[in-house]
């Protein structure tokens, strides 16, 4: 087994692509080697890992099932210990983080942090973050991530545990609620076609494949509802309710030095 940590991660928009390279530079100033894995990319090899660190964005209080379906498949025998880490717009802690021990009772998972980021989902419900706040949120999750690796690494253990109850009523919600909800707003999703030029970026970078552009846009079933495709275009051509949808960009201008 090599020295070294492993961090596992699934990111629509940026956000917590951010948040796991700022957890492999935090690791490095710490003096501890790591890889980075991008769980669309990677196939890892739990063995060469002496912990692992797993991280994905917030979608009604559960981590992505990509990213649970990625784990299920890769790391469900691995008996080290495990640091959980999610990005999300709310300030407070998640559901989610019991959901995944729920799902993964064979897993030492010791230590769960939350990392508040910008609001990424405000073309279609909540307020957008102000630039101000949002590189205020920035900079806090620097710190975060330096407190919660530092804690991970001395052996504390922190893990927001919630009643089972809890967990299964937020699972139901998410289960009826979501795939609904997805669909609803994405039969209000359409393309411009004066600014589309067929580049099919969209297409490619969609983490499950899920949607089409051809004469019309059109989603399957499957979709994760990242906004992956809407933030990607080099053109800005996704529109919903046939209006321009303002896309998401992280402004880092005002990361202090780490």
């Amino acid at each position: 087994m090599e020295n070294k940590i492993g961090i596992i991660y699934f990111s629509g928009t940026g956000n917590t692509k951010f948040v796991a390279q700022n957890i492999k530079i935090k690791l490095k100033e710490l003096g501890e080697e790591s890889d980075l894995i991008n769980i669309e990319d990677d196939v890892i090899e739990p063995n060469n890992y002496k912990c692992i660190i797993i991280g994905g964005p917030v979608y009604i209080d559960r981590y992505p099932e990509i990213l649970i379906e990625y784990i299920k498949n890769n790391l469900n025998n691995y008996k080290n210990k495990c640091m959980l880490f999610t990005t999300q717009a709310s300030q407070k802690d998640s559901t989610a983080y019991q959901h995944f021990i729920n799902e993964f009772p064979n897993l030492n998972i010791t230590y769960c942090m939350y990392v508040a980021m910008p609001n990424n989902v405000y073309n279609f419900f909540f307020k957008k973050t102000s630039d101000y706040e949002q590189n205020m949120m920035i900079n806090e999750s620097l710190d975060i991530i330096e407190k919660g690796l530092s804690d991970f690494l001395h052996n504390k253990i922190n893990l927001y545990p919630r009643k089972k109850i809890t967990v299964s009523m937020i699972n139901l919600v998410y289960k009826m609620v979501y795939p609904k909800y997805i669909g609803f707003i994405n039969k209000k999703m359409s393309i411009d076609k004066d600014k589309c030029i067929n580049c099919k970026l969209c297409e490619k970078s969609c983490p499950v494949k899920c949607i089409k552009v051809d004469h019309n846009l059109s989603y399957s079933r499957d979709c994760l509802f990242c906004q992956r495709c809407i933030n990607i275009c080099p053109q800005n051509a996704f529109l919903y309710k046939s209006k321009e949808l303002d896309q998401y960009k992280l402004n880092m201008k005002s990361i202090k030095n780490t």
